[in-house]
Formats: C-alpha cells, sequence, structure tokens
C-alpha cells in the first residue's frame, strides 16, 4: 500500500507541471482550460485506478483472515500485526455467570440439617495466541477471573470464579495471569516451556480443569497414532529457597475405527519429598512425611461413536496412590479413621451425549482419602464436604442457543466415601446445583 501512495503523489506531482509550464508557453486561456480537463480526466482515471488495487489487497487480506478463523472453528478471532515475524494473533475468550445453591446435610440431626448457601459467580477468561510458523514456535498468554485465597494475595489453582459482592457491596473482582508460555514444534515434537493448560488425556476428576502447570512439557504424537508426554514442573517454593518438583509422564494411543474413535493412556506422577515436608502449605498437615509421597499412577480411556442423530462418548479413568502410607489419623482427610495404604484407590466412569444443540452427561465417582492429591482435584466435586473420602453422582444437561452462547445445568450430590464423624467432620452429604449462562468470543 505504500507503494501505491507514492505513485499516486509522483503521478500528481507530473500532471502540475505539465499545466504550469503550458501557462508561461503563450497559449489562450482557451486552450488552457481544454488542457487541464483533460489532465483532472486522466488524474480522475488514476485515481479510480489506485482505488481498484487497494480493495484488491483489502480482499486478499480479508480471504486470509476468514481462512485461518475456520482452522479455529469459527471460535477465534484474528488480528493483523504489523511484524513480518508474526503471522497472527488469535484471540478467544468467553463469560460465564453462574447462580449456585449448596445444600449441607449432617450426620447429627441436632445440627442445623438444612444449612443452605446462595451465590452468584462470574469467570471471565481472555487470552491470545501469536504464531511465527515460518520459526515454528507461539507464545501464549491469557487472564482470568479468581479470588484471593491466601496471605499474599494469590488465589486457589483450581477455580476463576469471582463471587459476586463477596465481602463489600458491590465490589470489583480480580483478573490474574492465568497462564503464559512458548511453544516450539519441531516434526512430530512439541515442547512447551512457561505456565500452560494440562496437557496430559485425563478426566474432570483427576485434575481440575483451572489448575495450570508450570514448567517444560515435552509431546510426541500425531492426531492419530502413538502419543507420549513428559514433564517437569514447579510445584510448590518451600522455605522461599528450594523448588519442589512435580515429575509426569503419560504414554497412549489415539486411533478410529470407522465412525469409532479411541484414546487409551497409562501415567504416572511423583512429588519431590521436599513437597511433602511442606505440610501446611500444601495442605497435607497430617501426613507423616517420613512415611508418606505422592506416587500417582493412573489409566485413562475413552470412545466416542454415533448413535442416529447423536453422538455419544463413554470413559473411564482409575488411579492409585502408591506412595500412600502411615498410621491411622496421618490421611489428607482430616481425622480419617484408615491408614493412607488402605484408602489410596479412585475411579470415574461416565457418557456424555450431544443432539444437535443439546449436551447431556452423567459421571459417578470414587475418591478416596489418599488416592490422589487433593488440592488439585476438581473444587465442585466435594464443594463444602473435603477434597478427598467422597464419592457421587454428577448429572449435566446444557443447550446451545447460538453457535457462542449456551445455558448449562448441573446437579451434583455426593456423600463421604468412607462414612465417619468427628469434630472436625460433621458433614455427611451435599447437594450442589449449578445454572450457567456461557458467551464465547
Amino acid at each position: 500500500m505504500r507503494k501505491v501512495f507514492t505513485a499516486a503523489a509522483a503521478l500528481g506531482l507530473c500532471l502540475t507541471l505539465p499545466a504550469a509550464a503550458l501557462a508561461g508557453a503563450g497559449m489562450s486561456n482557451e486552450q488552457i482550460l481544454q488542457e487541464l480537463e483533460y489532465l483532472r480526466n486522466k488524474v480522475q482515471s488514476q485515481q479510480e485506478y489506485i482505488d481498484a488495487l487497494g480493495a484488491m489487497v483489502d480482499k486478499k487480506v480479508s480471504a486470509k483472515v476468514e481462512e485461518e478463523v475456520k482452522k479455529t472453528g469459527g471460535s477465534a478471532s484474528k488480528v493483523t500485526l504489523a511484524n513480518e515475524f508474526i503471522d497472527q494473533l488469535t484471540l478467544k475468550g468467553d463469560l460465564r455467570v453462574r447462580y449456585e445453591r449448596q445444600a449441607k446435610e449432617y450426620y447429627d440431626q441436632a445440627l442445623t440439617s438444612d444449612a443452605a448457601r446462595d451465590r452468584w459467580r462470574t469467570r471471565f477468561r481472555l487470552g491470545g495466541v501469536w504464531e511465527n510458523k515460518t520459526e515454528n514456535w507461539e507464545v501464549g498468554a491469557g487472564l482470568a477471573t479468581g479470588e484471593a485465597a491466601n496471605t499474599d494475595g494469590s488465589h486457589l489453582a483450581t477455580s476463576t470464579n469471582a463471587t459476586w459482592s463477596k465481602n463489600t457491596p458491590f465490589q470489583s473482582n480480580d483478573l490474574w495471569l492465568d497462564y503464559a508460555y512458548a511453544a516450539h514444534k519441531v516434526e512430530d515434537f512439541k515442547f512447551t516451556l512457561g505456565q500452560q493448560l494440562n496437557p496430559y488425556e485425563t478426566s474432570w476428576v483427576l485434575w481440575d480443569s483451572d489448575a495450570r502447570l508450570a514448567g517444560l512439557t515435552a509431546q510426541y504424537g500425531k492426531k492419530e497414532g502413538l502419543f507420549a508426554t513428559v514433564g517437569g514442573y514447579a510445584a510448590k517454593l518451600v522455605n522461599d529457597d528450594n523448588t519442589a518438583m512435580l515429575y509426569m509422564g503419560q504414554a497412549g494411543y489415539r486411533g478410529k475405527v470407522g465412525d469409532v474413535a479411541y484414546t487409551l493412556a497409562a501415567g504416572y506422577q511423583k512429588y519431590d519429598q521436599s513437597f511433602i515436608n511442606d505440610k501446611t502449605s500444601t495442605l497435607l498437615n497430617a501426613v507423616d512425611p517420613a512415611k508418606y509421597a505422592l506416587e500417582i499412577g493412573d489409566l485413562y480411556g475413552k470412545v466416542s461413536f454415533p448413535v442416529a442423530t447423536a453422538t455419544l462418548s463413554l470413559y473411564g479413568h482409575v488411579w492409585q496412590n502408591f506412595g500412600a502410607d502411615g498410621n491411622i489419623g496421618q490421611s489428607q482427610a482430616k481425622d480419617f479413621t484408615k491408614k493412607p495404604g488402605d484408602a489410596d484407590l479412585g475411579w470415574v466412569a461416565g457418557l456424555d451425549a450431544k443432539i444437535d444443540k443439546i449436551r447431556l452427561g452423567y459421571a459417578y465417582a470414587v475418591v478416596e482419602a489418599d488416592s490422589l492429591y487433593g488440592a488439585l482435584t476438581d473444587s465442585d466435586f466435594g464443594d463444602g464436604l473435603g477434597t478427598t473420602n467422597k464419592k457421587g453422582h454428577r448429572v449435566q444437561a446444557g443447550y446451545d442457543i447460538t453457535k457462542n452462547w449456551a445455558l448449562d445445568f448441573t446437579w451434583m450430590n455426593y456423600k463421604q466415601d468412607e462414612a465417619y464423624y468427628s469434630a472436625n467432620n460433621k458433614v455427611d452429604t451435599v447437594n450442589l446445583m449449578q445454572f450457567d449462562v456461557s458467551y464465547k468470543f
């Protein structure tokens, strides 16, 4: 476009100079007027040509943007950048408004038997990805709402919800850096450095969907066939001088037989012992660091297939903490009445269905007291009861009003997996209902 405007300026100068020369050549006024009319017509013709060139450039840019948007399924916006090394910036985000009601039932009827909590919550997320296809890298970063949970102002790793007017009337909520990473691709390999979305195949129970891993991930594989993922992550800075690490690995296979698509994966994760030793900060207050460890192996499977006009997805996930050990009372669950090694298994099985604009889902999960690291499991399932030693149902229903506007309802009913009661443990069963209105952009 700069060349087009330069040519136009030069053309204007070339057309002005002959008119001045004609006036100085002794031509009559009529001849001069005729010559100027000729020149005006020529300028108009050249301007029309310049406008046509500009329209062609705009059309090509629009076509390129439309092509890139289609690659994302129409769920992202494209912004052209004035940097020849960056191909595009992909922006996407969502806003969810939720009404939530939680009702607790206590083991002792003398206590409040129908204690309930009602609240409204907002989740807002905005992220961008800068791509450099020539050098095979991208940088991604995102912002999200959240609530401060610690004295240092940090927020929970498992929630991007912000409660309306939680502490003061009509208070404003915080916006946090949700993730920031750089990813490099080399043929079938991908290396991601920074705080990132969970790259492992997993169910909604073992890892909360809001949990972000900070470290280095190496991945191998294509959309179908064998795949493998390994990584090391900074789980916690201990005593301000030592970073306790989480090491993870997973291998599996993605395949397709006709219309049936499936995924199978086996994984393992291990936390440094210094993470266990920092008991208060890691919410492992009661465990015995000399005996207790977090060494969790898991098996995951999912099968998706069409049935008439519906698409069904069956999934299952089982895991075990092989490092759970200690005496009675030395468990992640307060005042627990079993040894950690006797409550180290968890599993979930579920079915999801999509029929046109309707989405349905059902799952049943069991999380034994020391089967996983409770601080990173799903924060909704067990809310008001505990992070572990829980079992129950999750029922979901949703309707897509438009492509980017949806209504959802979730009902959870969960109770203690191993029923016991103490001064620190009085809740028997919890019913949780969530009504969501979501907007994607």
